[in-house]
Order: C-alpha cells, then sequence, then structure tokens
C-alpha cells in the first residue's frame, strides 16, 4: 500500500512533460479510439518518477477523462449505430468483470509470459493494419451466429478487462482490431465502441486499485494535470475524425500497435 502522505517535488520542468505529454497522448486517443496508456506509462515511470503500482492507478485515472471525452465527442457526431451498443454493452460487462480481476492480480502473476502472448498478437494486428490500405485488400471478417457472438462478446471483454485491469491500460490496442476483423466493424465506428467499453473496464480497475491503497497525493496531482491536457487532446483529435480517412486511421493505428509492442517489449 502506498501511503496518502508522500509527496514529491513538482518542478517546473515536470508539470511541463506532463502538460505536453497529456495533450499528445490525449489527441492520439481521441483520433484512433484507444485509451493511450501504453505510451503514458514510460512517461510515468522513467520521467515522473513514480513507483510501477502507482503509475498504473494514475494512468487508469488519465485515461478514464481521456476516454469518457473522446466518446463523448464521437457520439456527437454519430460515430457509432444502434445496431453495435449491444455488443459494447455485452463487452463492458465482461470488461468490469476482467478490469477488477486484473487489478486485482496486479504483481501476483506472470506478467512477463502474459505481454509475450499480447505482442504476438500485437505484432500480427499492427502488420494487418498496416499493409491493408497499402495493398488494398478486402477487409476480413467473421460472420457470427447470434449466440456464439454474444459469448464471444462478454469472453473478449473479460480477456481484455483482465489486461486493463493488470497493466493499466485501456485496452483499446487489443479491442479494436477485435471489433474490425472479427466483428466487421468500420475502423472509425470500431474506434468509437472500444472507447464506449473502455469506460466502465477504466474504472472498475481504478476502483479497485484505490479501495488497495495504490494512489497517493503525488498520483492525483499528476493525473489531474495530466487529465486535463489529455481531455483537450481528445477532444480536438476526436474532431477530426469525421474527415480523415479509414486507410490512413488504420495506417496510424498499426504503427500504434507496433509501437505499443516495442513498449511492451521493453522494461515494464
Amino acid at each position: 500500500m502506498l501511503s496518502k502522505k508522500a509527496v514529491h517535488p513538482f518542478k517546473a520542468g515536470k508539470l511541463l512533460l506532463c502538460t505536453i505529454s497529456g495533450f499528445s497522448v490525449g489527441l492520439l486517443s481521441g483520433l484512433l479510439g484507444v485509451g493511450g496508456g501504453e505510451f503514458r506509462i514510460p512517461i510515468l515511470l522513467y520521467l515522473l518518477d513514480l513507483p510501477i503500482l502507482l503509475s498504473i492507478v494514475t494512468n487508469l485515472l488519465i485515461g478514464l477523462l481521456t476516454v469518457s471525452i473522446s466518446f463523448a465527442v464521437r457520439y456527437q457526431m454519430g460515430l457509432i449505430t444502434p445496431n453495435v451498443i449491444d455488443i459494447a454493452l455485452l463487452m463492458s460487462s465482461g470488461s468490469i468483470l476482467g478490469g477488477y480481476i486484473g487489478a486485482h492480480l496486479s504483481g501476483r502473476i506472470n506478467e512477463s509470459l502474459l505481454k509475450k502472448a499480447l505482442t504476438v498478437l500485437l505484432i500480427a494486428a499492427g502488420l494487418r493494419m498496416i499493409l491493408d490500405p497499402i495493398v488494398g485488400w478486402t477487409p476480413f471478417s467473421i460472420s457470427l451466429p447470434y449466440l456464439i457472438e454474444i459469448i464471444f462478446s462478454m469472453l473478449i471483454g473479460f480477456l481484455i478487462g483482465v489486461v486493463s485491469g493488470l497493466l493499466g491500460v485501456a485496452g483499446g490496442e487489443y479491442r479494436i482490431p477485435v471489433l474490425i476483423y472479427l466483428f466487421g466493424l468500420p475502423v472509425k465506428i470500431a474506434g468509437t465502441v472500444s472507447l464506449l467499453v473502455s469506460i466502465p473496464t477504466i474504472l472498475a480497475g481504478f476502483i479497485k486499485h484505490w479501495r488497495i491503497g495504490h494512489l497517493n497525493h503525488y498520483g492525483v496531482a499528476v493525473g489531474l494535470i495530466m487529465s486535463f491536457t489529455s481531455a483537450l487532446g481528445a477532444f480536438i483529435g476526436a474532431s477530426f475524425v469525421a474527415v480523415v480517412s479509414e486507410g490512413l486511421l488504420k495506417l496510424l493505428l498499426g504503427i500504434v500497435l507496433l509501437l505499443a509492442t516495442v513498449r511492451m517489449a521493453t522494461k515494464p
């Protein structure tokens, strides 16, 4: 458990870093529909000197506001349709449980093995995303019977929720490729659905971490500063989704997936 009274010096350089990094990752989140947690974690760990567990819960705090703003803007733009709401709700139900369990398992399971498995998935999905607009492949998707789709939605939501709670990320990097290639959703709709599912997922993980005592005053301060600038970046990024081509979004998302792989292969 972290001490609630622990205080770190908040120098001007760190304040500027929080502001710039929060805005940049928020911009990416709003545009692509990802939480951006994979890119905030190194900043929190190595540049702001937060311990690993404090970095995770602070990242969840920032991600919660970021994805909420991104989804709200996309929703107003009509980038979600009634026929995919049921997928989002089913995934969310599994993700809430998974996020809570993942947070509870922090530090108790072999994260190295988990990261190796996720690395393979991210590389495959990232390369496919990049090659789709370049090669001009017809998007591949699997048509699932309705009952199987219900079970599969909840299972995928649960598994990605566990990853979210365990590693302190929103899970969009893993969820969006599933929504595109297994559920056949366009990349813009998939990003919006992913953001909707991310909200309760992140909230469940954050509440569990907070109750355990993984958050202190310094984490709250960093989280609030980066949340404010991330929200601004997310608002701007989401506002440009409608005018950016799906091919470019897939290319950018593919690059993000590969960068997330590099991040995961490095230090925790």
